[in-house]
């Protein structure tokens, strides 16, 4: 983990803007030093997740150490009940060396509980990088992107001019040039006719319905 977190270290200290400068392809330059960034952090996660389990592991281990060696105390004192100095010293003496391993557990723990938090530091220093390397990536891509702006202003202009060219033939100011209608533009026409032969049609019905009823209304003023 240690070697990790010290390049990583590297990583978080370097100038994006000077590495920028100096690179031929910066983009590119970018792009494996994110890769780089993706690497580590799997990396520290995977040993910070490792660490965990191993400080969670030696400090159960301390706990019990330390409690299996209190009960040799007791084991010394019946020893002793029974004249059994020997074994009383015997008990004593694996007493101190069960503390001294409960202590050596937990000294192991807190070291490995720095190195956590040491990664986290890190993660979050190299997530922060990265977030900053990925907005300098999408910038130099921006930079790099061809203007738009002429063939867009190109394009209004050709639609100007076809809507006018379309105004001068309706107008009958330009040529228009002789073209078989398509079937769809026929359907339209022939549509509209019948359309207004409809109209013409219901027109002339209510003015034969309304002729009797003028006539019978002159009839009863007469």
């Amino acid at each position: 983990m240690i070697t990790i977190a010290i390049r990583a270290r590297e990583i978080v200290s370097s100038n994006v803007d000077s590495l920028v400068s100096k690179a031929g392809e910066p983009r590119k330059m970018l792009r494996l030093l994110q890769s780089e960034i993706e690497e580590a952090l799997i990396a520290l996660h995977g040993d910070a997740a490792k660490a965990r389990r191993q400080q969670a592991r030696l400090s159960d281990a301390a706990a019990r150490l330390t409690e299996g060696a209190e009960s040799w105390t007791g084991k010394a004192k019946v020893a002793l009940d029974h004249g059994r100095e020997d074994l009383a010293r015997a008990a004593l003496l694996t007493r101190e060396a069960e503390r001294a391993k409960a202590v050596e557990a937990a000294r192991d723990a807190a070291a490995l509980e720095s190195q956590i938090t040491e990664a986290a530091d890190v993660i979050a220093d190299l997530e922060a990088k990265r977030t900053a390397i990925t907005a300098r990536i999408a910038e130099l891509a921006q930079s790099e992107r061809p203007s738009t702006t002429a063939p867009a202003a190109e394009s209004a202009l050709d639609k100007r001019i076809d809507r006018i060219d379309a105004l001068e033939r309706r107008a009958g100011f330009a040529d228009v040039p002789t073209e078989t209608p398509s079937p769809a533009s026929l359907d339209d026409e022939i549509a509209a006719l019948q359309k207004t032969s409809a109209i013409e049609a219901e027109l002339a019905a209510l003015k034969a319905t309304a002729a009797p009823a003028k006539k019978a209304a002159g009839k009863k003023r007469g």
